[in-house]
């Protein structure tokens, strides 16, 4: 099944404007009829169509992601999001899916001690799958209190799960985390916020 729209959020100076230029060449590859889609606050050098940050609420590094699911995000259809730190190695189409809100399991958490007080999760949103429209009571959530829940959780996949929404899980192998390697082959590595350089794959 092919994404209508393929997203990334680019805030703050983490992650380049060549970040999502990379990504979005290697996923053309596979998916060379998606719009693809970049919100940020900083246009410079992005090659894709971008989608300004919302200047109301303000918000601040990984919680623009949740910017996506407003009604007022301008895309339609099936969308497909990921973060800015992954490296496209295979097609990952045979793991997609678009069955409400979808996201990864994060495997390398599945032994480790869950705290409560730090409301530990075991899902992560490196990769999330939507229709859209379907999940604005999302952001809605989030709005009504987003001083609260913004100091609450550190980050949205703490909130996703917490705040006590239907949340579905892609099947292992989709990705393989560099920082705890997956026990066989996945079409997407992932740095989980380690920094990295990677050439940019020609076209």
């Amino acid at each position: 099944m092919i994404p209508e729209n393929i997203i990334f959020v680019k805030h703050g100076d983490k992650y380049s404007a060549e970040h999502v230029n990379r990504l979005r060449d290697q996923l053309m590859v596979y998916f060379p009829s998606s719009q693809y889609l970049c919100y940020t606050e900083d246009r410079l050098g992005v090659e894709i169509e971008c989608i300004p940050c919302f200047k109301k609420p303000q918000l601040r590094f990984w919680w623009n992601k949740l910017a996506m699911f407003s009604s007022d995000f301008p895309v339609k259809g099936k969308c497909l999001f990921f973060d800015l730190d992954m490296d496209i190695k295979e097609d990952p189409t045979s793991y997609l899916k678009w069955d409400g809100l979808t996201v990864l399991n994060s495997y390398w958490k599945q032994d480790m001690y869950m705290a409560k007080h730090a409301y530990d999760v075991t899902i992560n949103s490196s990769i999330i799958t939507w229709t859209a429209g379907e999940q604005t009571h999302i952001w809605d959530h989030l709005l009504t209190n987003k001083d609260y829940y913004t100091r609450k959780y550190k980050g949205i996949d703490r909130f996703l799960v917490h705040e006590g929404f239907d949340i579905n899980r892609f099947d292992d192998g989709i990705v393989n985390s560099v920082a705890n390697p997956y026990e066989g082959t996945a079409p997407i590595n992932m740095y989980n916020g380690i920094n990295y350089e990677l050439q940019r794959t020609a076209l």
